[in-house]
């Protein structure tokens, strides 16, 4: 999917250089070409785990597409529509392709269940980046003149209401699962963790409020409770002095070995 930076920003001042004086574009004909040669192709790649690059041509064709039709004059602009339509496309592959892969790997829970949720995030990243390289146009003119999400948070906010409003609770309680088989000495996928939790930081825009009601406080919950099941253990079993090793060990070992979660839980 890479298009070397310079060639993009070469592309993009080339063609807004031009005035548009060719035949008026339909919107049901120019969006035809777009979904067609750009989105299903971006989608299938994904679907797929398609790492070849997405052809340049094809690209430049596009990103001239939408170009031309956000610069026809009124009433053949379809700037409102070209931004309405990718919002929707963007909507569709959620609900009608992540969504149900989420479903069931969530029946399946754990490991399986954010190993999905990752990639899956993984793809929306890349889709993003694509929907807002072909549809540059909108998030500088249309965005800028009409006062509508760009094209980054609108894909954003799309995704944490229709993938991560309903995997949040199933992610979070594999997510204490495999805390507690780490602190039990049981080897976990570190770096899957916390990928999962910079996906709970990530979906509020830079903000910690879905990280701090979603996993934050429903991890010192499970935390305080796995250790007062463990302080009774160690009470009954454990002379005093025994029992405050233990106690500064597991404390010591909570700070080194939960790297993979934020600095505020630990």
């Amino acid at each position: 999917f890479v298009i070397n930076f310079t060639t993009w920003i070469k592309i993009e001042t080339k063609v807004e250089g031009m005035a548009y004086s060719g035949p008026i574009i339909q919107l049901e004909d120019g969006w035809k070409e777009i979904q067609e040669k750009a989105i299903d192709v971006l989608q299938d790649r994904l679907n797929n785990r398609l790492t070849s690059k997405f052809d340049q041509k094809i690209y430049i064709s596009i990103y001239t597409k939408c170009y031309d039709m956000c610069t026809q004059r009124s009433p053949y602009n379809w700037s409102k529509d070209l931004y309405e339509r990718q919002g929707d496309s963007v909507q569709t592959y959620l609900t009608n392709t992540v969504l149900p892969a989420l479903r069931i790997k969530s029946e399946q829970g754990g490991t399986m269940l954010l190993t999905e949720l990752l990639l899956r995030w993984s793809n929306h990243q890349i889709m993003t980046k694509w929907m807002k390289k072909f549809f540059a146009y909108l998030d500088r003119y249309h965005v800028v003149h009409h006062t509508v999400p760009n094209l980054s948070e609108a894909c954003l906010k799309r995704f944490k209401e229709n993938i991560y409003d309903e995997m949040r609770g199933n992610a979070t309680a594999a997510i204490l699962d495999l805390v507690n088989q780490d602190r039990e000495g049981n080897i976990i996928n570190k770096d899957l963790v916390k990928g999962i939790v910079q996906l709970y930081e990530a979906v509020d825009f830079g903000s910690l409020d879905s990280y701090k009601s979603d996993l934050e406080q429903p991890l010192i919950d499970a935390t305080r409770n796995y250790y007062a099941n463990k302080g009774e253990n160690w009470i009954a079993s454990l002379s005093t002095p025994e029992y405050l090793l233990k106690a500064e060990h597991a404390l010591n070992e909570e700070k080194k070995s939960r790297c993979y979660l934020f600095e505020s839980i630990i």
